[in-house]
């Protein structure tokens, strides 16, 4: 026979995700008004945001995966090291 595993969420942890969300939400509102009604983030023009942001994206991106390989190969060259 199969065991069916139950998730239980606790009052408390539905609370604390609910008020993140609206935090966010609260957030990513206000910031979209605020480009809307005058063009800028956080005093710096949306526009700039818009070019930088997917350059940021793809840097990061190939910063993980390049780190993720490099962290292993240090791991492997301390590993032989000590051997």
């Amino acid at each position: 026979m199969r065991k069916i595993t139950v998730i239980s969420f606790t009052s408390m942890s539905i609370v604390r995700v609910a008020i993140g969300l609206a935090l966010i939400l609260a957030i990513v509102g206000y910031s979209a008004f605020s480009v809307i009604t005058t063009g800028q983030v956080l005093g710096v023009d949306a526009r700039l945001l818009l070019v930088v942001a997917p350059i940021l994206a793809a840097v990061s991106w190939a910063a993980f995966n390049v780190g993720r390989a490099a962290v292993g190969q240090l791991q492997l060259m301390l590993k032989r090291s000590r051997a």
